[in-house]
């Protein structure tokens, strides 16, 4: 359920006040010399009229306009400096605040709710609510001031044409109420395609950002697949014209009615005005003065209806904005991890596991249960989809089970603060990506002053990378990218994984996860690598998930999963002997070793 049009306001005010509480008073300003200098542009023109027809002195004449010119100077001058200074603070709020409040919440936010599909487009729907200056948070910061004072104005002209001019008053109210009638169909309009309207602009923007992805940069050349990027970038473009053109036609209709009620308006109240001259019930001052006001007037609701139309459409994306971060992470609060834990391996336990994604109905894991001793090197093997990436997510705190308990050392995880839990825990995923930072950044995921030297080259040796970094000019100061440095490097798929091992060691957690850790290394670097393991594991608890049922040797248990469930459990050797499924597929892969060492000879 969104929130009203005046719920956000609050809420955005509340906001950009909170962080720079001077804002009140340059809205305060703004708002009162809005509604001054009209007025005083009006009177001028009133003096002068007066002055004309009433024998005015030429000194008392000249002191009048002078000081009318001077005033209106003046207040003019303040307007558009708070104007400004009003401008500007609400941009920095919508970047320092906003911004910074989404970017927040994206980091910290559970990790299942910026990865579904429905997810990652309410986030980037929200951050075309920060996007820019005249549309979402901004828009409603400057349009609501806009709206107040084009209504103050209507109140107070209003009044003035009621009490000297009723019968034009009248003709007013009812063309305001047809326009508006109009104005709300076309906004209704609006409001009911904004869903695909999101989906276009959610589709655009992933199609801009992989265009320019450095990594597709080789296939989008070698296959042609600009050109497809091309056309499929101007069928949503058309699209949203399409769209687009339909909400314009709707919104034409009070256009051209507000067009043809402004000359009504205008002959009804010209001639009504001139009449009461003509009779002798009003002077030329005041006609001067009266068809300022409703020439104002029409101003007024010109400003009013425009205010109004922004709000609206600003208070869909605002909605985005706010059902983006208000969504609560499942567990925050609980135990802090006691250091006695860091110094043994831990002892994990599934207990009647079942977890669904969301979206779908069938269970990735269906109550499932098993338990590793402390100091245990487990691997999960099996087939894609077999569940074996979901329990590692689950154990990592990412996911939530939909039933059933997982055990650290025998406390349930979720009883644990999820910053604390993730303290005992080291992670090599398959498909991690260093950030556009040093070596030394990447690995120690620190600033300059807590790194650690030592362990951090301790990290470097053990991962294999040291040759690596030795190699550099820069050692371990090299950026990776050169998205902020001209002189960083590109690492190989085989030296990224090294880099996320190098970052595993050096957080020194009691529980080790590696999935695929070995997917991009050849096979004499594969082997030195699962020697390497055996030793780098040698005083965790360890979970290596592979696809090469071979490198599973020196694990001390074997989880053979399919369906998300264990089908069979134990040692390499025990599972052989089993002559069942992993027996199987342990023999298809060593055909093709053998076949791939055949080749190799020729």
């Amino acid at each position: 359920m969104g929130y009203s049009l005046f719920n956000n306001i609050v809420y955005v005010y509340k906001e950009s006040i909170k962080r720079y509480p001077k804002v009140k008073w340059f809205l305060l300003i703004n708002f009162l010399t809005e509604i001054l200098v009209p007025i005083s542009a009006v009177l001028i023109t009133t003096l002068v009229v007066y002055s004309l027809t009433n024998d005015v002195d030429v000194a008392t004449y000249v002191l009048l306009i002078v000081g009318m010119i001077f005033t209106t100077y003046f207040l003019e001058s303040l307007r558009y400096w708070s104007l400004l200074r009003f401008q500007f603070e609400n941009t920095f709020t919508r970047n320092s605040t906003f911004l910074t409040r989404l970017a927040e919440h994206q980091l910290t936010t559970d990790y299942i709710n910026v990865e579904s599909k429905d997810r990652r487009k309410v986030i980037t729907k929200a951050f075309e609510a920060i996007a820019g200056n005249y549309f979402g948070i901004e828009m409603l910061l400057s349009q609501t001031p806009k709206l107040v004072f084009n209504t103050v104005g209507l109140v107070v002209y209003g009044v003035l044409i009621i009490i000297y001019v009723p019968f034009v008053m009248i003709i007013l109210l009812i063309m305001s109420i047809i326009n508006f009638l109009l104005v709300k169909r076309a906004n209704a309009y609006l409001a009911k395609i904004n869903n695909e309207l999101n989906d276009e602009f959610v589709e655009k923007y992933y199609l801009a950002k992989d265009s320019t992805n450095p990594n597709y940069g080789k296939d989008i050349r070698l296959y042609n697949i600009g050109e497809w990027f091309d056309k499929l970038f101007v069928k949503l473009t058309k699209n949203r014209r399409k769209v687009t053109g339909k909400v314009e036609r709707k919104f034409l209709f009070g256009r051209i009615s507000n067009t043809l009620f402004l000359l009504i308006r205008d002959f009804a109240a010209y001639s009504v005005l001139l009449g009461l001259v003509i009779n002798g019930t009003i002077t030329i001052a005041t006609f001067t003065f009266l068809l300022g006001i409703v020439a104002g007037f029409s101003a007024w609701l010109t400003g009013f209806t425009s205010a109004s139309n922004f709000l609206r459409s600003s208070n869909i994306a605002v909605n985005n904005y706010r059902e983006c971060i208000g969504v609560k992470n499942i567990n925050k609060d609980g135990l802090t991890v006691d250091k006695e834990q860091f110094k043994k391996p831990l002892k994990i336990q599934f207990e009647n596991v079942s977890f669904t994604y969301p979206n779908s109905e069938k269970p990735v894991l269906e109550n499932l249960s098993f338990t590793i001793k402390s100091g245990e090197k487990i691997a999960l093997v099996g087939n894609n989809g077999a569940g074996k990436t979901t329990i590692i997510k689950l154990l990592c705190g990412l996911y939530v089970p939909n039933k059933g308990i997982i055990k650290v050392n025998g406390v349930d995880i979720n009883d644990y603060r999820t910053e604390e839990y993730m303290k005992l825990i080291s992670v090599v995923f398959q498909d991690s990506e260093p950030l556009a930072l040093t070596i030394e950044q990447n690995i120690t995921c620190q600033v300059q002053k807590g790194i650690d030297k030592d362990k951090l080259w301790n990290a470097i040796k053990k991962s294999d990378l040291e040759e690596k970094v030795m190699s550099l000019e820069n050692k371990e100061n090299t950026y990776i990218t050169q998205m902020f440095e001209e002189s960083g490097i590109r690492l190989s798929g085989g030296e990224i994984q090294k880099l996320m091992l190098a970052r595993s060691l050096y957080k020194e957690t009691p529980l080790l996860i590696l999935d695929e850790p070995t997917a991009a290394l050849d096979p004499i670097s594969e082997e030195k690598m699962y020697i390497r393991y055996k030793e780098l594991v040698e005083h965790s608890t360890s979970l290596f998930i592979s696809h090469r049922l071979s490198s599973t040797k020196f694990c001390d248990k074997i989880f053979f999963l399919e369906d998300g469930k264990i089908i069979e459990e134990g040692t390499h050797d025990e599972l052989i002997a089993l002559n069942k499924k992993y027996y199987e597929v342990f023999n298809i892969q060593a055909q093709y070793y053998v076949e791939d060492a055949e080749n190799e000879k020729y």
